[in-house]
């Protein structure tokens, strides 16, 4: 199991407050890593109860919840 990059994690939250519509993609080539990795983070993110998505396809956007 890789271990967790708590400054990555950081920086996607503060990615994801600043802009609400940013993408996985966006952000995998912002930080010079795997979609992948960018999606587990942000499965973190969702578990803890940080943040959440609202609607669907172009309609998307991040809620911050905490």
């Amino acid at each position: 199991m890789k271990l967790i990059d708590k400054d990555l994690l950081q920086k996607i939250y503060q990615e994801i407050a600043n802009n609400d519509k940013t993408t996985e993609v966006s952000l995998a080539e912002k930080y010079y890593c795997s979609e992948r990795t960018i999606r587990r983070y942000i499965k973190i993110l969702k578990d803890n109860k940080y943040i959440t998505m609202e609607g669907t396809g172009t309609k998307r956007k991040w809620i911050i919840l905490k």
